[in-house]
């Protein structure tokens, strides 16, 4: 075929499917209360004409931050974003022309951005659920099927990251430290705060035979807990280290499933705690956070090793020249970080996975250091006792550990 023709069809087919003019426009919350702290999200669905003049529908999610009052001083130093809008410009675009380089048809982990209005520091997003995409319920937190892919995935982006990292297009300079090791008002209020919330939700509803853990719990304290994260922190200068995502948990990514409900593509998303460090952080922080916890108990030692083959491979594949973390490094690692990611869990699982929308008041917690602001009865929720209890359990005993 003649190029002028091939160049005309293609023209006229980009043009026939692009929108050419907005009829009408509908917002709707993209997210119930309680799922989102730090953004207003919202769906537009638009009814549109298109350049073939069909009439049709199309929808996007808007995208805007929102640090509550109250919240503001604790986050000063994190401009959300920027921090954001960084990594769809900076990383995951280089990302996608990394895939196209070494032939990755796997396809990405992230959404479309469609574009950044730097006049209201709006993000007009692709609507992943419109694709078919959806979350696994917060309440009911993800199998192995799930977990398998994210962490297939999760290896994947961090090893494109390094090799991104070697070409200059990521600097270690350019991100915060993580807020859930690094940062003492933050973990104060959020990680330390909900302890002491479930010390309080144990000695009301969990009975006598819990009185003693609670006891033990509730002696921590803030100076001890302080001295313990910065001894989760203390890595060492010759680790491999990555640009994490920051806040890879359940919510913050969505999959697609075949006909049999099996998860066969993910997106990542909420690219709003980008930091760079042990690619464990994600790791660990992800597996306490979004797998069941039984199936997380069962299957600790396995998923560690399916998330470093998939590193290492990934390295390989994408070109990286550099050194590659060993297995027993990565596991080294996750059990420096067992106290850090124990109390997140310990203060967070029910929060995560209670069936209420007012789990907490996060303006409250902030202004008054954790004291206040968690819903107790979160803590007394069916099977919420029988899910942590083993981790609880194993919280302690580091405890009682002499550090």
């Amino acid at each position: 075929m003649d190029k002028k023709v091939l160049e005309v069809a293609l023209k006229k087919c980009a043009s026939e499917s692009s929108i050419k003019h907005i009829i009408d426009i509908k917002l709707e919350s993209a997210l119930p209360k309680g799922e989102n702290y730090t953004s207003t999200i919202f769906r537009a669905k638009l009814k549109v004409v298109l350049g073939s003049g069909r009439v049709t529908t199309k929808s996007y999610i808007l995208k805007k931050e929102t640090v509550e009052e109250g919240t503001d001083k604790t986050f000063k130093d994190y401009n959300f974003t920027n921090a954001e809008i960084s990594v769809y410009l900076k990383v995951l675009q280089q990302m996608d022309y990394l895939m196209e380089e070494f032939g990755d048809t796997e396809g990405p982990l992230w959404c479309k951005l469609i574009h950044f209005s730097q006049a209201d520091s709006t993000f007009i997003l692709e609507d992943l659920k419109a694709s078919g995409f959806s979350t696994v319920k917060r309440t009911e937190l993800q199998d192995i099927e799930h977990a398998r892919l994210a962490l297939r995935s999760l290896g994947r982006f961090h090893a494109m990251a390094k090799v991104l990292e070697g070409r200059g297009h990521i600097s270690k300079d350019d991100y915060k430290p993580w807020p859930f090791l690094y940062d003492e008002e933050f973990y104060r209020a959020i990680v330390f705060g909900g302890v002491k919330a479930l010390v309080k939700g144990m000695r009301d509803t969990w009975g006598e035979d819990w009185a003693e853990t609670a006891d033990l719990l509730g002696q921590i304290t803030f100076e001890e807990f302080v001295r313990r994260m910065k001894n989760c922190a203390n890595f060492g200068k010759d680790i491999f280290r990555c640009l994490n995502h920051g806040d890879c948990w359940n919510n913050n990514m969505m999959f697609k499933h075949n006909w049999e409900g099996k998860p066969i593509e993910i997106r990542f998303i909420d690219f709003q705690l980008p930091h760079y460090d042990s690619p464990c952080l994600d790791l660990i922080y992800y597996i306490y956070t979004s797998i069941k916890p039984d199936l997380r108990r069962q299957n600790y030692k396995s998923l560690i090793k399916f998330y470093h083959d998939s590193l290492t491979s990934s390295l390989d594949r994408f070109g990286f020249q550099g050194s590659k973390p060993s297995l027993n490094e990565i596991e080294e690692n996750m059990e420096r970080l067992s106290f850090c990611i124990l109390a997140i869990f310990a203060s967070g699982h029910a929060i995560d996975s209670s069936k209420t929308d007012n789990a907490m008041d996060i303006t409250k917690i902030f202004e008054t250091k954790g004291e206040e602001g968690f819903n107790l009865s979160i803590f007394s929720e069916p099977g919420i006792k029988e899910k942590i209890a083993d981790d609880l359990k194993t919280l302690v005993k580091k405890i009682q550990e002499k550090v």
